[in-house]
């Protein structure tokens, strides 16, 4: 029951960019990778600036857009990581990044619908 602003990366350019050198997010706010096929896609958190939580999403192959499944997440994922990836084993279609300690917060878990 929690809306949202998300900025889109649905290029290959604007997804390998992400949130690279962004100083923050708002609590309400998180940025929504968009692949063109299911896939086990990893992140990392080169040129990061603030920690964040990555929450890994299924396609409905019924509908363009929404809803999806939460798949994986990765919680509290500090810049300090880097190079170190990040992935589900679980193919997704999308994934979400919020600031982080948003999914305990919001108590999101796998299975949760995320409607787009």
């Amino acid at each position: 029951g929690q809306d949202i602003r998300v900025s889109i990366a649905d290029t290959e350019a604007a997804r390998e960019r992400g949130l690279s050198g962004r100083s923050h997010l708002a609590a309400d706010e998180g940025m929504l990778f968009v692949f063109p096929k299911d896939g086990t896609y990893a992140f990392w958190m080169k040129d990061m600036q603030f920690s964040i939580d990555i929450i890994w999403l299924s396609a409905d192959p019924s509908t363009s857009s929404g809803p999806a499944a939460v798949v994986y997440m990765a919680q509290n994922v500090s810049p300090g990581t880097d190079p170190q990836t990040f992935q589900s084993n679980t193919p997704a279609r999308y994934v979400l990044e919020h600031p982080a300690g948003y999914s305990k917060g919001y108590t999101v878990v796998i299975g949760d619908i995320v409607r787009l």
